[in-house]
């Protein structure tokens, strides 16, 4: 099977840029999607007992705590519900890496304590980082698999991870049998093949980031281009409505100069530039589709919106047949609803291919028109 350009995008995605910059659902998903969501199922399932678990540990002392663990700890709960978010809106790669990113941050937590450990809580601790690892690996074979149709060497890559995982599964079974002591010895030595995995992940992804380049940056710029488009829509849409949208409009700036900079490199043919301009504004860039996401989702749920406007048009359609019985001329207001229909009709078709800021503008028309005939109807009822 050939590996599309949207493949390899989606694959570096985890540690380049945000899956809603790279992802054309028109092309079809490259990776599984069902992969992913089973993974960020798991993913966040494991979390969810982590949370847990920390929670139950800090709560007696939280008020003996140094500022830094709580500061981890608001981090680590931030991401968690993030992720959760992420994972709910479909957006299974983001949940991937801000779960595993919560993670790090309980870990973190766990090892500032300095109360001596059970042997039981100790032993839960090292069979949920096992299961975690090993749960992300899945992620790790995908890398494999486009770097080698890409021609990469992945030799490194390939030891690195079969020790790794043959490491942990070490001290999975050394916990089954009960032998602590063992399951720690195995436990340091996972991590350092993790360490070793860690590092030459970050060579074939970055070996894969160089020889595509172009087809990133040229898939950042058209997604970036059409959520900018969407995104002053939505905010004008959440202005007429009241919402404060200070913040939606400063992102969309600092995103336009990211934009700017991307394209301008682009044009110049320096592909490997703007890729690292990418890589620098990484955070800015995701800000700026978490955002934007949610002005949308507040300004207004779009399905909703249109079945909302067709129970319009069918009350408008028969109050303007019993006024025009009545002798009263509806022509203007007929007309009116008619291209009312036809706006309903446009931002449906603009839904289906996923063009969402076109959707609002036919959903706009369509409300101000139907205004009219409502008015219309109300001074002649």
């Amino acid at each position: 099977m050939k590996f599309s350009a949207l493949g390899i995008i989606l694959v570096l995605i985890g540690g380049l840029i945000p899956i809603s910059i790279a992802q054309n659902q028109s092309n079809g998903q490259y990776l599984e999607e069902q992969s992913n969501e089973s993974m960020a199922g798991e993913l966040i399932a494991q979390l969810t007992k982590l949370s847990e678990f920390v929670e139950s540990r800090i709560r007696p002392i939280k008020d003996k705590l140094p500022q830094n663990t709580l500061e981890n700890y608001k981090k680590a709960e931030d991401l968690r519900e993030k992720a959760s978010l992420e994972y709910q809106n479909g957006e299974y790669q983001n949940a991937i890496r801000d779960a595993l990113l919560a993670m790090k941050y309980y870990k973190e937590i766990l090892r500032g304590l300095k109360e001596t450990e059970s042997t039981e809580m100790l032993r839960e601790q090292m069979n949920e980082e096992a299961e975690r690892i090993i749960a992300s690996f899945s992620y790790v074979e995908k890398v494999i698999k486009v770097a080698e149709k890409e021609g990469v060497n992945t030799e490194g890559l390939i030891k690195a991870y079969k020790e790794t995982k043959d490491a942990y599964r070490t001290v999975l079974e050394a916990l089954k049998a009960k032998k602590i002591e063992d399951a720690k010895r195995n436990m340091e030595i996972a991590r350092m093949k993790r360490a070793e995995l860690n590092r030459e992940l970050e060579k074939v992804l970055r070996e894969l980031a160089s020889r595509n380049a172009e087809r990133i940056v040229n898939s950042f710029l058209v997604k970036t281009k059409q959520g900018i488009a969407a995104a002053e829509v939505m905010v004008e849409n959440a202005k007429t409505r009241g919402m404060n949208v200070e913040e939606a409009e400063q992102s969309i700036e600092r995103i336009k100069n990211i934009y700017i900079k991307v394209e301008s490199l682009a044009k110049e043919g320096k592909w490997i530039e703007a890729l690292g301009v990418i890589r620098e504004n990484s955070h800015q860039i995701q800000k700026f589709f978490r955002t934007i996401e949610r002005v949308r989702r507040e300004s207004m749920n779009i399905k909703e919106t249109l079945e909302e406007l067709r129970e319009r048009i069918k009350k408008d359609t028969t109050a303007i047949a019993i006024l025009k019985k009545k002798g009263i001329n509806t022509a203007r207001a007929e007309v009116q609803l008619k291209g009312a229909v036809n706006e309903l009709s446009a931002a449906i078709v603009s839904l289906k291919r996923n063009d969402i800021s076109n959707a609002i503008v036919h959903i706009q028309r369509a409300e101000r028109l139907l205004a009219e005939v409502e008015e219309f109807i109300r001074a002649n009822s």
